[in-house]
């Protein structure tokens, strides 16, 4: 079975995955919820993302991706030691794409982001499916997941969770 390209993200009401700054910290007040994030991790076998949210991600302190491929979109060399199974790539997204669908033999591919790599993968009908959480904050400003134009596409609704904190998780599948 091929793997999936999944886009997973929280995003804030108004569809922003960072703020302004490019930061995250308005996801603080809503981490001590179990949104089933470890669950989707054990299923995923690579990671794709973009630069800034690697070195975003290099920044937390321990690196939270130990164990799973992770692809890195990037023109530039990768900082002198990345964590071990990190790789960096660049080129034709598509094909890169379908590459890492054939080598990814055990579970599905986590388009990580960030939003210009999401944009991406979206404008190129690559994404299998998209699962946000929607979190009860509006930035008023941000990194949208959607870029204003991108390729139309049409959607199944497969699944919604929602939690006493406000959060609505969904799930749709290109159809």
């Amino acid at each position: 079975m091929t793997a999936r390209l999944r886009l997973y993200a929280a995003v804030s009401l108004d569809m922003c995955l960072a703020d302004a700054a490019g930061g995250v910290g308005w996801l603080a007040p809503f981490e001590s919820e179990d949104y089933g994030t470890a669950a989707f991790i054990a299923g995923i076998g690579t990671v794709l993302t973009g630069r800034a949210t690697y070195d975003q991600a290099r920044g937390f302190g321990d690196w939270p991706y130990a164990g799973k491929r992770v692809v890195v979109l990037t023109g530039r060399p990768l900082d002198p030691a990345p964590p071990a199974g990190v790789e960096a790539a660049s080129g034709d997204l598509a094909l890169l794409v379908e590459r890492l669908r054939r080598e990814t033999l055990r579970g599905d591919i986590w388009l990580l982001g960030g939003a210009s790599v999401a944009q991406a993968c979206l404008a190129l009908g690559v994404v299998d499916s998209i699962e946000l959480f929607l979190m009860p904050v509006t930035l008023g400003a941000g990194l949208p997941l959607f870029a204003p134009g991108g390729m139309p596409a049409a959607w199944r609704l497969e699944e919604t969770r929602r939690w006493p904190n406000g959060v609505l998780a969904v799930t749709y599948t290109r159809r």
